[in-house]
């Protein structure tokens, strides 16, 4: 994968390459209670969010997957992408977060759908699978507007701050994809 990092425009995002410079918005994307409270801990410190935004650089640069930053009006106001990639099976796992302030729009819907066209068209894959805390209603719907099914519940899956808590799988498939 690695080489020219792909940037897919829209009306309305561009989804480009993190780079150093996207550490203030990245912070306070990852900083935010709400946004963190899906990942059942608490929020982001400074030198997490640094780490944050090299674990998401260094997917392509490792080629183990791909994570844009959303930009909208010059603004990064999110990311998306693929990581935990299976190139055999050809699947890959969907990761998402939106700053706070732009949720309830119908954004990151907008946001994914290049996303998956990309997924399934430029890496091949046949399954797009994402995993959500079982209360996490917004995503679970974001992602049955978008075409996935959900599959079942892993019990005990996630570590968080907690301990063990369960996880919705939700997948979607290439030629769900397509037949949309």
């Amino acid at each position: 994968m690695s080489g020219i990092f792909p940037v897919l425009r829209t009306e309305e995002f561009t989804l480009r390459e993190l780079t150093n410079s996207d550490l203030e918005a990245i912070s306070s994307i990852w900083g935010s209670p709400k946004v963190t409270e899906e990942l059942g801990r608490g929020p982001f410190s400074h030198d997490e969010s640094v780490q944050m935004l090299y674990v998401l650089r260094s997917l392509w640069e490792n080629d183990a997957g791909i994570r844009w930053g959303v930009e909208r009006e010059g603004k990064l106001i999110g990311t998306c992408g693929f990581h935990n990639m299976n190139n055999s099976a050809k699947r890959g796992e969907l990761g998402y977060e939106l700053g706070y302030e732009f949720w309830g729009r119908g954004l990151m819907r907008k946001a994914l759908r290049p996303v998956c066209d990309y997924g399934f068209n430029i890496m091949r894959f046949e399954r797009i699978e994402a995993f959500l805390n079982l209360d996490n209603e917004r995503s679970s719907a974001l992602l049955k507007k978008l075409g996935f099914e959900m599959e079942g519940v892993l019990r005990d899956y996630a570590p968080t701050t907690k301990g063990l808590i369960d996880q919705i799988c939700f997948s979607l498939l290439k030629r769900d994809w397509k037949a949309q």
